[in-house]
This record gives C-alpha cells, sequence and structure tokens, in this order.
C-alpha cells in the first residue's frame, strides 16, 4: 500500500473526503432523524460489518453508525465497483476497510473473509455475499451473529431460502422489502442511473433506439420508464406472466428473448438471477448492439460464454469490450459488472438518503428489538418516519387523516354476533 506521506495519497485522500462532504450534503433523513435515533448509545461498541457497494455513500453509512459508537468494518460487494478514495478516506478517519479498488474475484473473497475474521455481531449486507460466506467457511461465527440487514431484492430471496432450509440463527431484516428502499432506490435510483451510465459510457443517441430491458421487476421498471421517457422505443424480456402483463399494460412491448432481442441497439439485463443473457440469446444479437448489466450478479450476463464463442474482443473505449462473434460486433459495458456502479456514480444522493436511512434504523431495531429467527420487514411505523423526515426536509407538510374520514368498518365487527 502507498505510504501516507505521498503525494498521490494525500491526493486520494482528499479526493474521497470530498466525495463523501458531497454525500453528507445531500442527506437531510441521516443527518437528522438516523442520526438522533442512534444517539441514545445503543449501538456503542456493537461490531457492524457494512458491504455494500464501496463508493462515498456507503462511506457515509459507515461513518453515521461509527460515530453513533459502533466498531464498523467495512468490505466492498462486488470488486469492481469499489472506489480507491473512498477507501483512503475512511482508512484516514479510522474505519477499518478490508477492501481495495481494483481487485479480481478471488481477492474480493478473500477481502470478504477478513472482514469476517473481525467478528462482527450484525451484518449491513448487499446480496447475502458475506452473510453467506460465514455461513460457508466461518461456522462457529455464524453461530454467533445477532442479525443481518440485506440490501437487495437477489439477498432476501437467499435468505428466505436459508430460513426455509432451517439454516437461519439469527433474525435478517429485508432492507429490500421496506417501501422506503425498494420503491425508490430500486426503480428511480437504478433506472436513472443506469440509463446514464450506458450514455455516458458509449456517447450514442438513445431516441429512436430500440433498447431491451430484461426482467420487469422494479429495477427493470425503472430503467424501460426512463428510457423510454428520453424517447427509446422499449421491448421487455420477462418470463413471469404477471410481470409481462404488467409491462404490456405500461405500453411496452413484451415477449420472449430469442423475438425481441434481434434488432435490439441496447439490451440490459435486470433480473436479480444468473444467465440472462447467455448462448441462445448470443446467437441472435444484431451487430453493434450494446450490452449491459443492471441486476445484482456480474454472471446476468454469461461473459465467459461470450469470450468463449467471440473470434477475438478488443477494448472500444473504457469500460467497453468489444466481442466479433462471426462479423457481428457486440459491446460489452463494465465487463458485466453493475454498469450504474462500475460505470457511473451510482444512485443519486438523495435515493441513498433514504435507502440508507432505512439501513441505520434497521441495524438500530436488529439491535434493540428482540426478534425471532427468521426474515423480517422493518415495521411500518418505521418506513413512515423516514419517508415523513424527507418530506419534512422538503418543507413538505402532510393533513393527518380526521376522525370522520376514517372507515367505520370496526362498528359494523363489534355489532356481529359471535361464532
Amino acid at each position: 500500500m502507498l505510504g501516507h506521506n505521498s503525494d498521490y495519497y494525500d491526493a486520494l485522500v482528499r479526493d474521497g473526503e470530498a466525495r463523501i462532504d458531497w454525500v453528507d450534503r445531500y442527506s437531510p433523513v441521516l443527518n437528522g432523524l438516523v442520526k438522533h435515533s442512534l444517539s441514545d448509545g445503543s449501538l456503542r461498541g456493537k461490531k457492524i460489518a457494512v458491504v455494500v457497494h464501496l463508493e462515498a455513500k456507503t462511506a457515509f453509512l459507515a461513518l453515521v453508525l461509527a460515530n453513533a459508537g459502533a466498531q464498523v468494518i467495512v468490505a466492498g460487494s462486488n470488486p469492481r465497483t469499489t472506489q480507491a478514495s473512498v477507501v483512503a478516506a475512511l482508512r484516514e478517519r479510522g474505519i477499518t476497510v478490508t477492501a481495495e479498488a481494483g481487485g479480481t474475484m478471488a481477492s474480493w473473497e478473500k477481502e470478504l473473509l477478513a472482514a469476517a475474521d473481525h467478528n462482527p455481531e450484525y451484518v449491513i449486507d448487499d446480496g447475502a455475499e458475506l452473510t453467506m460466506r460465514i455461513g460457508m467457511h466461518r461456522p462457529e461465527l455464524y453461530a454467533q451473529l445477532k442479525g443481518v440487514s440485506e440490501e437487495t431484492t437477489t439477498g432476501t430471496q437467499r435468505l428466505y431460502a436459508m430460513d426455509e432450509a432451517g439454516k437461519l440463527p439469527f433474525p435478517a431484516l429485508t432492507a429490500n422489502n421496506a417501501r422506503c428502499k425498494h420503491l425508490f432506490d430500486n426503480r428511480y435510483g437504478t433506472g436513472q442511473t443506469t440509463v446514464q451510465a450506458v450514455l455516458r459510457l458509449t456517447n450514442r443517441q438513445l431516441a429512436g433506439a430500440v433498447f431491451t430491458v430484461v426482467g420487469y421487476g422494479y429495477v427493470g421498471r425503472g430503467i424501460a420508464e426512463y428510457a423510454k421517457r428520453m424517447g427509446a422505443r422499449v421491448r421487455v424480456v420477462e418470463t413471469d406472466p404477471v410481470r409481462a402483463v404488467e409491462a404490456h399494460m405500461d405500453g411496452q412491448k413484451v415477449g420472449a428473448a430469442t423475438d425481441l432481442i434481434p434488432g435490439s441497439n441496447f439490451i440490459v439485463t435486470a433480473t436479480g438471477g444468473m444467465r440472462a443473457l447467455g448462448e441462445p440469446e448470443f446467437a441472435v444479437l444484431d451487430d453493434d448492439v450494446v450490452i449491459a448489466n443492471a441486476g445484482h450478479h456480474d454472471l446476468e450476463i454469461d461473459v465467459e460464454a461470450l469470450a468463449a464463442i467471440a473470434l477475438g474482443q478488443a477494448t472500444s473505449r473504457p469500460e467497453i469490450t468489444t466481442f466479433n462473434l462471426s462479423g457481428r460486433d457486440v459491446h460489452l459495458l463494465s465487463h458485466g459488472a453493475l454498469v450504474n456502479i462500475a460505470g457511473g456514480s451510482g444512485h443519486p444522493v438523495e435515493i441513498m438518503d433514504l435507502t440508507f436511512s432505512v439501513q441505520g434504523l434497521g441495524a438500530h431495531h436488529l439491535i434493540n428489538t428482540p426478534l425471532p429467527p427468521g426474515v423480517h420487514v422493518l415495521p411500518k411505523a418505521v418506513d413512515d418516519s423516514i419517508a415523513a423526515a424527507m418530506l419534512a426536509a422538503k418543507g413538505i407538510h402532510l393533513d393527518a387523516p380526521r376522525p370522520e374520514q376514517e372507515d367505520d368498518f370496526k362498528d359494523w365487527i363489534n355489532g356481529m354476533p359471535s361464532s
């Protein structure tokens, strides 16, 4: 590691500090409601591992927890999204960071296990990446974990599967299922920043282009909406019939991959699963198509299979690898990693103020509330308080319901004969 006296390292720290200060400026809920709630001393001395994409907004959450007295250990949830300046700035503030920028999947595995070796009591996780590795490689620590708060749809699905298998011996909050997370982060945050990153990396025109979204959950819905409003002709590939109906009623052209991928200028995966674009889809890609991933897994696009069938590959622009498939050029963005973070700046600060307020108050809830093992959702009252704090910060105040506006169904129920 570079010495702390080097000009380069000092510049790196200054850049990281500036990025974190910018987040601080636009985080009224974390700076208000969350800091006030955490000031009760209940986090003092608690060991909390924060394993989310390691950029400035994650760093600010870690600092909020540390300033409340927690012993915070930070790692990245993907090797391609860790920012060197943020790592340097956190270390200068005395935060334990086990991640380095520019790592590989192999080095990232070691970084996660290094975070586990600090013996956290609680984990704020992304994709259940640290949680699962503690379970697999540190079983004694796994049995002692007091709680996990999960950031993503993918991680939530994994936690439910672990619970159903009888292998979740502690309470886990699905922060993703809090309304102040998935209604805004997944849709507006990923929608805006994915389209921004694709356009920034490619310098291509979106208006009039055929833009295909694979997956129509909250993330895919947001991407489709932003692309459509910028003039793209949006198609949606979906395997879930209910989501397909929703895409149809939203005015999107919806259908099977082999029907809609031909003719696409841009394709973005947003399934949260594995190999949404693989060899069957590669066979029908048009020449000069741009493909990118906005879901949790780097493997949503099967990059290994793409490289195996390519006649050659080259770096066309920063973060763009062009594969030649028998005369067809396919442009892959950010090596298949999350394009809005690996190839952009991640979610807007205001969106992550909501998401990380859910995580901060989620950690507080886990520490202060006896919960049985299993998957839990943040209480509605806490979720509502985050939204109310955001509105108050914008000077927006709502009316309280008047008594006469309430449904009188309870009076009817009370008048029914007992069974």
